[in-house]
């Protein structure tokens, strides 16, 4: 059965309104997204095991035991993967680690200008400048010795349910440097081997791969899938408006990419699928799609002149319709296997390419195609 040529319709802007209708569902559900541990900070235990574990059991074991609300736990075929949010006594000892740095860091810079200064103040005693410099320099190292004191003493603190209680030789900076990092690495073991015990006692294991993500490291990763998105669009806008030297047609086939990506996030916050380093590139991947079938149907609505511009817009419908159906069978059927035989950074991919393109028919062919009609309608009234 042919479709029909929608385009011929009188009021095609009742045909937008849908693309922007799952637009703000699609925001709605992006506040659902959870991030897996490359974004929100955890750690990711694999095992590769053949035994059958009851799920639940084991996540209230694990919560119990280590006092972690929700570890999520997937059995797959020959394997378990286990995540389990982060520490709290891990994460706040991290966040003092770097503290203790940052204020050792201001420390050995105010330490070389003290010396510095008083080397000067030897051949120039009275110097007022080199006095208030090494006022200055003289307080901020104290400062920076107190915050160094301090934030080791709170790392200390938090990691003592882990370790027991530790000294230091406040005296001695590099004492007090080398507590400070080996405390929260032997804290990391001990945790580490704390958790792989507990899981034992459930479940028998051939091997198993162990990965943590520190706050500091997911928030790093998290500015960068921010920067990435961003500079990924003000790119395509600038290559798009080079293309067509107009506005309207540019901010039309941006819509469309930006749309598509909000659809897409809509539905991993729907179906939890888990936004990290693997739904990103799933992600970018959608904008290089979105890009190129609305580009391609901006052409040929206005750059060709068989036919009339309906039916260029009908006709690049059908095609486009054709290759996306084609995309969206082989993503699903990617999504289905990594589903059934667990294979995370596929179904991520998949699963975010699969919604998106389902998605872009909507955009491309509801809002993109009919918003360039309208404009090349209104430009050749004129």
């Amino acid at each position: 059965m042919d479709i029909p040529n929608i385009y011929t319709y009188k009021n095609l802007k009742l045909l937008i309104a849908i693309p922007i209708v799952l637009m703000f569902i699609g925001i709605y559900f992006s506040n659902f997204i959870v991030y897996d541990t490359s974004l929100a900070g955890g750690l990711s235990i694999s095992l590769i095991t053949n035994q059958t574990v009851n799920t639940v059991a084991l996540a209230s074991n694990i919560s119990s035991k280590l006092h972690v609300l929700n570890p999520e736990i997937v059995q797959g075929r020959g394997s378990i993967t286990i995540t389990i949010p982060m520490n709290k006594s891990l994460a706040d000892a991290e966040n003092y680690l770097m503290a203790f740095y940052a204020y050792k860091s201001n420390y050995t810079a105010y330490s070389f200008n003290v010396t510095s200064i008083s080397l000067a103040l030897k051949n120039e005693p009275n110097n007022s400048t080199l006095l208030s410099e090494l006022s200055f320099s003289s307080k901020g190292l104290n400062e920076s010795f107190f915050g160094m004191k301090y934030n080791l003493d709170q790392e200390l603190n938090a990691l003592r349910p882990i370790i027991g209680n530790v000294s230091y030789n406040s005296s001695n900076i590099e004492n007090m440097s080398k507590v400070a990092q080996a405390a929260y690495t032997k804290a990391g073991s001990i945790y580490e081997q704390k958790v792989v015990n507990i899981i034992k006692s459930f479940v028998k294991f051939s091997s198993y791969s162990y990965s943590l993500v520190t706050p500091t490291l997911s928030r790093f990763f998290l500015s960068q899938v921010r920067f990435i998105i961003i500079v990924a669009f003000i790119l395509i806008s600038i290559a798009v408006f080079f293309i067509f030297r107009s506005i309207v047609p540019s901010l039309a086939i941006i819509f469309g990419a930006g749309n598509d990506i909000i659809i897409a996030l809509g539905a991993m916050g729907l179906f939890k699928i888990p936004l990290g380093i693997a739904s990103l590139g799933g992600l970018l991947m959608l904008i290089g799609y979105s890009i190129d079938t609305e580009i391609l149907t901006s052409i040929r609505i206005l750059k060709r002149h068989e036919g009339t511009a309906e039916e260029r817009a009908y006709h690049a419908m059908k095609t486009g319709l054709t290759m996306t159906s084609t995309a969206i069978a082989t993503f699903a059927t990617l999504f289905i296997v990594s589903l059934i035989a667990y294979v995370p950074t596929y179904y991520e991919i998949s699963g975010v390419v699969l919604f998106g393109l389902i998605g872009d028919i909507f955009t491309t062919w509801l809002g993109n195609a009919p918003m360039i009609l309208l404009y090349k309608k209104k430009k050749e009234r004129r």
